[in-house]
């Protein structure tokens, strides 16, 4: 969860966004906390697996930059790049 807070903590142009998607954003992160709390509590590998593909469905949907953004990151982590501060993805 460490990793999602620090996704967080990513500066935002205060211009680009109101109070409402503030207040919407900060619901979203609490709800998405609490979401990754109960899925750790699950005991079966198999149950974990399913549900984070279906939290993964459930959020890419269509959106094509969503899916694009997905793969990226996942082929960074795949070939080990999260951790090397000299690449950019």
């Amino acid at each position: 969860m460490d990793e999602f807070e620090e996704i967080m903590e990513i500066e935002i142009d205060e211009e680009e966004f109101d109070e409402e998607d503030d207040a919407r954003l900060a619901e979203i992160y609490s709800l998405a906390v609490k979401l990754l709390e109960h899925l750790d509590r699950l005991r079966s590998q198999e149950l974990k697996e399913a549900t984070s593909l279906m939290i993964i469905r459930e959020i890419l949907a269509d959106d094509e930059i969503l899916i694009g953004l997905a793969t990226k990151m996942l082929q960074d982590l795949i070939l080990g790049y999260e951790d090397d501060p000299k690449y950019s993805s």
